[in-house]
């Protein structure tokens, strides 16, 4: 990992002694983002009988972020940027995803807590129409019954769900073909008030010096549009104290693809992660299968999606299944509104009534880009 480590940061070397033409600016903040907000009407009951929590039928949600972003050319030609992800609401993780950038004819390097390869160049995102929900949502409309939720991603998004401190670098695409290679020191959970630096390995943490390698091909055949994407990524999982054992590694790898043609798409996404939990045979594997199709501002869609985590020394795994029917309608630039149903069926490895059941929820929201 260091030799990676060490490649990747001559990388940015280099790109940045190419760099000294001269600017013919400096960089200047601009502001984007959006805001999204939703209703939500059903259940979130478990199979208790009778029940151990009150659920009220109904609720709003809301969830937004706020971008600084900013970028300048080189008389070279080469782009150095910066990117600042504030949180619209009050956070444990209040500003995410700041990171600066450099891009040309060798690639792009991006430096700082962003997400790794294994999430941005994957594929297969097809079919979820209710926007911010399902797969990976950064808005849920219930409580995950039997504590498992739906993410069908790998690297830092799968292990850790939150970005964190990185260098990594993406090929120029050729011929339709990209790679990409991510490396993470240690697990900060987020936190980038720690500012880095080089800390203790005795942190007890899964998925530190996580390696993510990716490729993905974008291209078409005839009229049809195809993308498909892979990757592996590996992890250490560090012990609390010297001479202590560590746990298992949390290591795995993520398939995904898609085609569309005459408005139609179709397409899916595979992940497992062994050992996730750094305790042995608590692996994890997600699955996600959808199509939509799109008319003029229209659009509909239907996706399903299986979560199943094995649980150690206990025969029954924890299980969530998901279906979303929608559709969304763009009522002007950076205006959308959104609508659909959700099922979801709840499996807990203890066989509890009080963390099982089935819930379905109706959603009506709006998204404003800016």
């Amino acid at each position: 990992m260091k030799n990676i480590l060490y490649g990747t940061t001559a990388l940015v070397a280099v790109s940045l002694l190419a760099g000294t033409a001269g600017a013919a600016e400096k960089i200047k903040l601009g502001l984007g983002g959006y805001w999204r907000g939703a209703i939500h009407i059903g259940d979130n009951d478990s199979d208790a009988n009778p029940q151990t929590t009150d659920f009220r039928s109904h609720g709003l949600g809301q969830e937004s972020e706020i971008y600084f972003s900013g970028k300048t050319t080189l008389d070279n030609g080469i782009k150095f940027g910066v990117m600042v992800q504030l949180e619209g609401e009050t956070s444990g993780d209040q500003i995410d995803n700041t990171y600066i950038w450099t891009d040309g004819s060798f690639g792009r390097v991006e430096f700082g807590e962003t997400w790794g390869v294994s999430l941005l160049m994957s594929s297969g995102s097809v079919g979820e129409m209710l926007n911010g929900h399902g797969d990976f949502g950064s808005q849920a409309a219930i409580g995950m019954l039997n504590g498992l939720g739906v993410n069908s991603y790998g690297g830092d998004a799968g292990i850790l769900q939150t970005p964190d401190q990185k260098i990594q670098y993406f090929t120029p695409r050729m011929s339709g073909f990209q790679l990409g290679v991510s490396y993470m020191p240690e697990n900060n959970t987020g936190n980038n008030s720690t500012g880095g630096g080089i800390n203790s390995t005795l942190n007890g943490n899964v998925g530190n010096e996580l390696l993510d390698v990716g490729a993905n091909y974008v291209g078409k055949m005839g009229g049809t549009d195809i993308r498909v994407s892979g990757s592996r990524f590996v992890s250490d999982t560090e012990a609390t104290a010297v001479g202590a054992a560590a746990g298992p590694d949390a290591d795995g790898y993520s398939v995904s693809g898609q085609v569309g043609m005459s408005g139609f798409r179709i397409g899916g996404r595979y992940t497992k992660i062994d050992d996730r939990a750094g305790v042995a045979n608590t692996d994890r594997v997600q699955w996600r299968a959808g199509v939509d199709y799109a008319s003029g501002p229209y659009k509909v869609g239907i996706v399903y999606h299986l979560a199943n985590d094995d649980v150690a020394a206990v025969n029954r795994d924890d299980e969530t299944r998901y279906i979303s029917v929608g559709a969304q309608y763009t009522m002007g630039p950076g205006i959308m509104l959104f609508g659909g149903l959700e099922f979801w069926d709840f499996e807990d490895s203890s066989n509890t009534a009080a963390t099982q059941g089935n819930n379905t929820v109706g959603v009506i929201g709006t998204l404003f880009s800016f």
